[in-house]
């Protein structure tokens, strides 16, 4: 239990000492804190048309099973496509999983990360900013260590924000943690409901 509430207090304060955005999402069996550190909001960093973005995120179910992701993305807008923001980027990935029939497995891979972000132009009658993200995230064997094979996410969200700064999402997610020798790879999937924090 103390090892528990350790993991969540260390997530949460780096999440709030240093994000430019974070966010907190439920379903019946689970619960995950995000957040974003964006170069726009540290000025010594922003030197190009490129933002880049640390992501960072802790997922924990009621499973006894645990996720903690940290990574680096390179952003920018595709050209030929209004309102499109397009990253790439890695992600430093590792999961215990207690009740997947081989107890207390420990997986690490570093998938490649590609996200795509869709933000609806402005409409009529003050109706509050929309937008769309997906993301999908994919590490080979070359890319997972010790017993882990391979690793697989993907997410979609759609957001709006309802009053400023201050933001609603709906999301799903499908995140898959193969090991060796163990059959059952899906670690997590189901949809998720939250809000999210930005400055």
């Amino acid at each position: 239990m103390f090892k528990k509430i350790s993991l969540v207090t260390f997530c949460m304060s780096t999440l709030l000492l240093a994000e430019s955005g974070i966010g907190i999402n439920i379903n019946e069996k689970d619960l995950e804190i995000d957040g974003v550190l964006d170069s726009r909001n540290l000025e010594a960093f922003q030197t190009s048309s490129t933002i880049f973005q640390a992501d960072v995120n802790f997922l924990y179910d009621d499973e006894n099973a645990k996720l903690i992701g940290a990574g680096l993305l390179a952003t920018n807008k595709v050209e030929a496509l209004e309102g499109v923001e397009a990253s790439f980027g890695a992600k430093f990935i590792w999961a215990e999983v207690g009740n997947n029939g081989a107890t207390n497995n420990s997986f690490t891979a570093v998938p490649f990360m590609v996200k795509v972000r869709y933000n609806f132009p402005p409409l009529m009658y003050n109706i509050p900013p929309v937008s769309l993200d997906s993301r999908v995230l994919y590490a080979p064997k070359v890319l997972a260590f010790g017993d882990s094979t391979e690793y697989s996410e993907f997410r979609v969200n759609a957001e709006v924000e309802v009053i400023k700064n201050v933001s609603l999402y709906a999301g799903y997610r499908n995140i898959k943690t193969e090991y060796k020798g163990v059959t059952n790879s899906l670690f997590n999937t189901g949809f998720y409901g939250g809000f999210k924090f930005t400055y």
